[in-house]
């Protein structure tokens, strides 16, 4: 989006558009910092990126609801007046940084070539923004509830921190669809459980009128189980077969597939698989779901003195899901089983 852009609230046309910095953010931000969230972000492939004023905690959004049904009658005087209802949504957002502190030695030593192949500022930076970003792309996914951290760590945010949804857990907006992957045997362990586990996303997604182009996310472990799929007559991999899907216009059902470990909400623990499905737009072309940033990642050096420097990066947005009837997420995929 253009400078001017990024002033219009939404929504606007619901293009898919990348978040827009300011001048002044984009003279404190190191390229290398922008790259790394680049190539970490998942969630920012699928669904447009709002700005939200600074300083604001939450950012609320009005969803309409359908009206009444019209009057049977030939009788085109008589009124019943109705007006578009609506449910207002309050989303609250996650505020993070992370710092960092390097003595005057260390960088004097970064700088001689022959001791270090990398400055160590560029070094400090780019790690941290590695940190922010995994956490940003998790908030964004699981919420502020995420590695088992207690919701109530940050005491000066109070409400902040038991509030801040995920789009696997929009709980205040509605519940997403659920389904079971490859219902023919409860798992994904055999050739052609792939397409089958497709389907049956599809069953719940089209009951609510959603009938794709579809994305479908899932974990490293579903992803590895599925690459292992083949069929041992024709040798084709559930992957090549979940692609060639189509539907009644003999379109792709797939619009994308990716993969990404933060639909799992213990880091280390990814015995159980798990995937989503969903269509990133309403059929009249709305999102189904956007990101909010109030400060995008950001590097804000601090000069501390001429014995070293300190630096921070930083982050304050959440996920916004507008239309949870156009996910389905599946959670109990054993792959040990």
């Amino acid at each position: 989006m253009t400078g001017e852009e990024t002033q219009v609230r939404i929504p606007q046309s619901w293009l898919d558009a990348t978040y827009s910095l300011m001048p002044r953010e984009v003279e404190s931000l190191d390229r290398v910092v922008y790259g790394v969230l680049r190539n970490i972000a998942i969630a920012n492939k699928y669904f447009p990126t709002i700005p939200i004023k600074k300083g604001m905690r939450y950012h609320k959004i009005a969803v309409a609801q359908e009206l009444d049904e019209p009057i049977f009658s030939d009788d085109f005087m008589t009124e019943d007046n109705d007006e578009v209802k609506k449910t207002e949504y309050t989303f609250w957002l996650a505020a993070m940084h992370k710092d960092f502190r390097l003595k005057m030695i260390d960088i004097d030593s970064s700088h001689n070539n022959d001791y270090y192949n990398v400055k160590l500022d560029v070094l400090n930076i780019r790690e941290a923004s590695k940190t922010i970003s995994d956490y940003r792309e998790r908030v964004f996914w699981r919420g502020y509830d995420i590695l088992d951290k207690a919701r109530t760590a940050a005491h000066p945010q109070g409400l902040i921190d038991n509030k801040v949804l995920g789009i696997v857990n929009a709980t205040e907006v509605g519940t997403l669809n659920s389904f079971a992957a490859a219902t023919d045997n409860a798992g994904i362990n055999s050739a052609g459980d792939g397409p089958l586990s497709i389907g049956d996303a599809m069953s719940e997604l089209i009951t609510d009128l959603f009938y794709g182009p579809y994305v479908f996310i899932m974990t490293p472990d579903v992803y590895g189980q599925l690459a292992q799929n083949f069929n041992s007559t024709t040798h084709i991999s559930d992957i090549e077969r979940m692609w060639s899907m189509t539907d009644l216009h003999k379109n792709n059902i797939l619009e994308s597939m990716d993969v990404t470990h933060y639909l799992i909400k213990a880091a280390a623990a990814a015995d159980a698989g798990s995937m989503l499905m969903f269509q990133r737009k309403t059929p009249d072309g709305e999102p189904t779901c956007v990101l909010g940033e109030s400060y995008p990642v950001s590097h804000y050096p601090t000069q501390m003195s001429s014995l070293g420097t300190k630096g921070k990066v930083l982050w304050m947005g959440a996920s916004m899901v507008l239309r949870p009837t156009a996910f389905a997420l599946e959670t109990d995929v054993d792959l040990l089983a």
